[in-house]
């Protein structure tokens, strides 16, 4: 059973990742509930969010968007359209 305390609107869960010492801003939490990163439901005009599901999100628990500084099988960057080599 999910406890309801750690089910909170948006204004809530900013305020208590401030006070956890998160920089998380308003624009990007409602982003990321917006493109579903992040689940929330709605009561009413109101977004909930589950506040675990906010620190996996920050965490990177599921790997998230963390990704290699080159993608495996790709080389450098390399020049392409110019053939006297600049």
């Amino acid at each position: 059973m999910i406890p309801m305390a750690d089910v909170m609107t948006i204004p809530q869960a900013l305020a208590r990742a401030k006070s956890e010492g998160l920089p998380v801003s308003e624009y990007s939490l409602r982003s990321w509930i917006k493109t579903g990163a992040i689940p929330s439901r709605n009561a009413g005009r109101k977004a909930l969010v589950y506040y675990p599901a906010l620190i996996r999100f920050l965490t990177c628990e599921d790997g998230g968007d963390v990704r290699p500084a080159v993608e495996p099988g790709r080389g450098p960057l390399r020049m392409v359209g110019n053939k006297s080599g600049w």
